[in-house]
């Protein structure tokens, strides 16, 4: 990947893109929304969630999508306890196991559609449930750390109104 190439320019590139002075509240929501939905349990629209997100909010459109970007990973890698959590919580319709899942993906995607939307639809339903609370746990945990990086930048006490500069 380029990116991960020894000497490319990744931090000069960040400067570019990112505006001087978001405000410490507004990047810290940016980065959440941005990662709450990257983990969202679907095949699609994240990106798309993300841009809405930012142009109703007035968020910054690079940092939201990078966070979503970023958290592609663990969208995959949560799939799995999101449908295993949906499933307790939802008992209905018939029980998926992972490899009846990729099984579904590989073999006969057209054929087990419905069991592939069923196991969307539990895993989305057990995101429902846990993104806010992460949320709220994720936003605070940022805020104090970007909170502290414009205090450590400028030298000032009060910098909840101060911009992160990149």
């Amino acid at each position: 990947m380029t990116l991960l190439r020894p000497g490319f320019p990744r931090e000069k590139i960040i400067r570019n893109s990112l505006p001087r002075g978001i405000p410490p509240r507004k990047l810290a929501l940016t980065l959440v929304l941005g990662i709450i939905v990257g983990i969202l349990p679907t095949v699609w629209g994240s990106t798309l969630v993300c841009a809405m997100l930012a142009f109703f909010l007035g968020l910054n459109q690079a940092a939201i999508q990078a966070a979503n970007f970023l958290a592609y990973p663990l969208q995959i890698a949560l799939f799995v306890p999101f449908h295993h959590l949906g499933g307790r919580i939802f008992p209905w319709g018939p029980s998926l196991s992972i490899e009846g899942l990729l099984k579904g993906f590989g073999e006969d995607f057209a054929g087990n559609i419905a069991l592939i939307l069923l196991a969307t639809l539990k895993a989305v339903a057990a995101w429902l449930l846990t993104a806010p609370p992460l949320a709220a746990l994720l936003y605070l945990l940022l805020l104090t750390i970007i909170t502290r990086m414009v205090t450590v930048q400028s030298g000032s006490k009060d910098s909840t109104e101060d911009g992160v500069k990149i």
